[in-house]
């Protein structure tokens, strides 16, 4: 082949064709001209969609499609510089700026109507298996690296979609079903390489940039600058088990067999005793099932079932059940399965045995998404349970809602304000809602049911909301998101990017609330605040390096 000849560049001369078809005011709304596209396009590995182009309106999609984005242009960066290319091209037009990696971002943030830069080929996967770590992309999905790690006998907690991307997901914190063993995704962070306003690349660790690393995991994504990989610390995995108990909730008594379960759930599985905390990660669903005995005969019609499933790291079967038999001998229990198996098996088999949750229907797609979360850090009593469980019975308007419980404690629990900035240490378990719709006329019906299971949790709710279960609708996102992490972040904003470069909906305040002036911010993060940019490691924004 002639060295002048290749892929990319007949890519790039069909890409100018197209523009040149496009009249000057394509460009020049954007504060651009179409030669600033095509030198930017030159220089790019990746490479720019624009309106009109022929796959503009699938890439323009995220992964909810209630959201519809409209980008000026996207731009797919491939390598560290494309993501600079793709700032810059951001920051001199005129137009806001978005970054996705994955596009699940539940409050849709990461798409909107300027510059959308897309890392999700930036998701390579190296891995250290001696030193027990691993060094990731940010646009690397769960599905790839769970498969990485597994096949060499390695883990860390990890998100439950296969689509979901690195980049966003540890900025949030991370749950997973090992995080009571493990932590949070975020815990496991032994360094991040993230790109700030300017341009410029650091390193940030315990060391080195410690108030970004502290800022970064907890802190939510789009706040400081664009995370390009993460070097996680691994554990040793071999096989695990998964199990599900279930009861049906349309049968007399149902409801308070549920409840009973979850007493007993919160006096013997949560808090700091709780003998098996660091074993079992556990989550309770009210769903809607035709199958509850997958050894039985499916029912015609869907009913409300109340499900206890969990991962058990340990000494396997054995254990595992002797761990769950207090449950799984309460009245109506249906044991609906026990596998062990390595991790990547055991995960599809929690999220779909006997069958999927919710059940969808597969030839319509994805349905529209709207969700709910409130942590809620205290026992509650059975009047309270019941009002729950019997809303969401009596309540829902369609078959595909269901409500989830992630429950909290174990490793996640040992960790401080100190080591991160996700503060949802002490919390029982999140509460979760999602519903679902496919056509526009049922969406007030669903929105409706969502906002008033959100008027049930906050009747006990602890005032904070998972920050990677982001909600326009949050009520003082601020507070409920980061709390007493707040000042830290504020401070951390100020010093990483103080122009507020980095912008959207949910972003950190540009004024600290009054409120958080007499927060304590870690010491830690304060000496490093205190401390200029290290760019060692990294590089230097242009006029450092001049």
């Amino acid at each position: 082949m002639p060295k002048t000849q290749s892929r990319r560049r007949d890519r790039n001369r069909a890409i100018i064709a197209l523009w040149d078809a496009k009249p000057a005011a394509a460009f020049t709304a954007l504060g651009l001209t179409a030669a600033d596209l095509k030198t930017a396009l030159g220089k790019l590995q990746g490479t720019i969609v624009m309106p009109g182009d022929p796959t503009y309106d699938q890439d323009r999609m995220l992964s909810n499609p209630v959201f519809d984005p409209a980008p000026s242009m996207i731009v797919y960066c491939v390598v560290e510089s494309d993501v600079a290319i793709a700032l810059g091209l951001a920051q001199h037009g005129n137009v806001p700026f978005t970054v996705r990696s994955g596009g699940h971002c539940t409050a849709g943030f990461s798409g909107g109507n300027g510059v959308m830069i897309d890392v999700s080929r930036l998701n390579h996967i190296v891995i250290d298996k001696p030193n027990l770590q691993a060094n990731v992309g940010a646009g690397c999905n769960f599905g790839a690296l769970n498969t990485a790690l597994e096949a060499q006998g390695v883990h860390v907690p990890a998100g439950e979609c296969d689509d979901v991307c690195v980049g966003g997901y540890v900025q949030g914190g991370g749950i997973g079903f090992t995080s009571a063993t493990y932590g949070m995704n975020c815990d496991n962070v032994i360094e991040m390489r993230v790109m700030l306003q300017d341009g410029s690349i650091v390193t940030a660790n315990a060391s080195s940039n410690h108030a970004l690393w502290w800022a970064m995991r907890g802190g939510t994504g789009g706040n400081f600058g664009i995370l390009l990989s993460v070097t996680y610390q691994l554990y040793p995995l071999g096989r695990v088990m998964g199990f599900s108990v279930a009861w049906d909730l349309s049968l007399p008594g149902g409801i308070a067999q549920a409840v009973a379960a979850m007493a007993l759930m919160e006096s013997m599985y949560m808090g700091p005793t709780a003998p098996w905390r660091y074993n079992l990660t556990l989550q309770a669903l009210v769903v809607w099932q035709n199958i509850i005995d997958p050894n039985g005969i499916a029912y015609v019609n869907p009913v409300p079932v109340f499900m206890i499933r969990g991962l058990y790291v340990g000494d396997m079967q054995v254990e595992c059940w002797q761990a769950m038999e207090p449950i799984v001998a309460l009245p109506g229990a249906v044991v609906q399965f026990g596998i062990v198996d390595y991790y990547n098996a055991v995960l599809n088999s929690l999220l779909g045995a006997p069958q999927d949750q919710p059940i969808v229907d597969p030839a319509m797609g994805m349905p529209n998404e709207d969700k709910a979360s409130r942590y809620v850090s205290r026992n509650l009593t059975p009047a309270e349970w019941t009002s729950i469980l019997t809303f969401f019975v009596t309540k829902a308007n369609n078959t595909m809602a269901y409500m989830y419980l992630e429950f909290y404690g174990g490793k996640i629990a040992d960790a401080t304000l100190a080591d991160s900035a996700f503060i949802h240490r002490d919390a029982h378990f999140n509460a979760v809602l999602d519903v679902f719709w496919y056509k526009p006329s049922d969406r007030l019906a669903a929105e409706t049911f969502l906002n008033g299971w959100v008027q049930q949790l906050e009747k006990v709710w602890n005032n904070e909301s998972y920050q990677n279960y982001a909600s326009i609708n949050v009520p003082d996102y601020a507070m409920n998101y980061w709390g007493a992490a707040l000042k830290g972040l504020w401070y951390a904003k100020q010093a990483y990017d103080p122009g507020y470069v980095f912008t959207f909906a949910q972003q950190i305040p540009m004024v600290l609330p009054v409120g958080c002036q007499s927060q304590v911010v870690p010491a830690a993060v304060a000496a490093s605040l205190a401390l200029p940019i290290d760019y060692s490691g990294g590089i230097p924004p242009v006029s450092v390096q001049a």
